[in-house]
């Protein structure tokens, strides 16, 4: 299970969708100075917590490599909708700019890809393998 590169990619993506909950994303410093974190909206709160569970969730389901792949596409779609609830927070709230911490929040939908990309690798490998017994 965790030997496979793909749960190292959708633990990481887990990680960062959970330090996106609690870590601010968006700071304002006009009067009154503003750090809105995934936890201040409650569709993006729990959008959030569901893309970092479903990631989590989605690593045990290696023994079904095209579930897993469908779930993890699923989540990637999921993370796309995120960043459209906080593109509307940042138009909200003129004047800011995104923190530091607010690349966890970019990195979700890369880690996916990896994960999707890898999990599509290994499905190929056990293809060709029962094609040559």
């Amino acid at each position: 299970m965790i030997q496979r590169i793909q749960s190292i990619w959708l633990l990481l993506a887990s990680v960062a969708a959970f330090s996106v909950l609690r870590l601010p994303f968006y700071y304002t410093p006009s009067v009154p100075a503003l750090e809105i974190s995934g936890s201040e909206n409650l569709t993006t709160l729990i959008t959030l917590a569901f893309s970092a569970c479903l990631s989590f969730i989605t690593i045990f389901l290696y023994g079904n490599r095209m579930l897993q792949l469908k779930v993890v596409l699923v989540n990637f779609l999921l993370s796309i909708l995120i960043g459209f609830f906080i593109y509307k927070i940042a138009i909200a709230n003129p004047g800011g700019g995104f923190t530091l911490s607010s690349a966890a929040l970019f990195a979700i939908p890369v880690l996916q890809i990896l994960a999707i990309v890898k999990i599509y690798k290994d499905e190929r490998l056990v293809k060709s393998a029962d094609r040559l017994r």
